[in-house]
């Protein structure tokens, strides 16, 4: 075992405020949307598949992006984001916008604690590929990405985003 003290560090989850959770949100979403792709990636199972599930599984990530989209409004009405602003980068007219997306502004949440509030609404649209496995924590999930994210990028050329840093994710929040 390498005589490092970091692999020694109890790694406690952080507390997260509304702001910070609905980030979190939004990267566990492109987290699983990352993990749906790349498992279809493989023809492995093609000689299994019964006619439609291309077409199926191109749905969930179709299905999963919608859901990243929505945090993504959520995350940039929390940094002040104007609506006008949300509706020039969505190429569609204002009203539409507000109809469409309002729901997703929880900026009323975002100085509160990020585990009961807003974390808990964005659990009610978890995309976890298996159902359930969302963290009902959200400081615990975040710590799961730093994990997932240094896993992922230590697999890529170069040093994607700075990922020679411990904690790519929580460092940053």
């Amino acid at each position: 075992m390498p005589n490092n003290p970091d692999h020694l560090a109890l790694r406690i989850a952080p507390d997260l405020n509304g702001r910070q959770t609905a980030r979190i949100g939004y990267s566990n979403v492109a987290k699983e949307i990352a993990d749906h792709a790349a498992s279809k990636v493989t023809t492995r199972d093609d000689a299994n598949a019964v006619p439609g599930d291309l077409i199926t599984h191109a749905l969930q990530a179709q299905r999963m992006a919608l859901e990243n989209l929505h945090r993504a409004i959520t995350v940039e009405r929390m940094n002040g984001t104007s609506w006008e602003t949300i509706a020039e980068k969505l190429r569609l007219p204002l009203p539409q916008v507000l109809a469409q997306y309002e729901h997703c502004d929880l900026t009323h949440l975002a100085d509160q604690n990020g585990e009961t509030g807003v974390w808990r609404i964005l659990a009610e649209t978890c995309v976890a590929t298996i159902p359930g496995t969302c963290d009902p924590h959200p400081g615990r999930a975040a710590l799961e990405l730093d994990d997932w994210y240094a896993a992922y990028a230590s697999h890529q050329p170069g040093d994607p985003a700075g990922t020679a840093a411990p904690n790519p994710v929580t460092a940053h929040l």
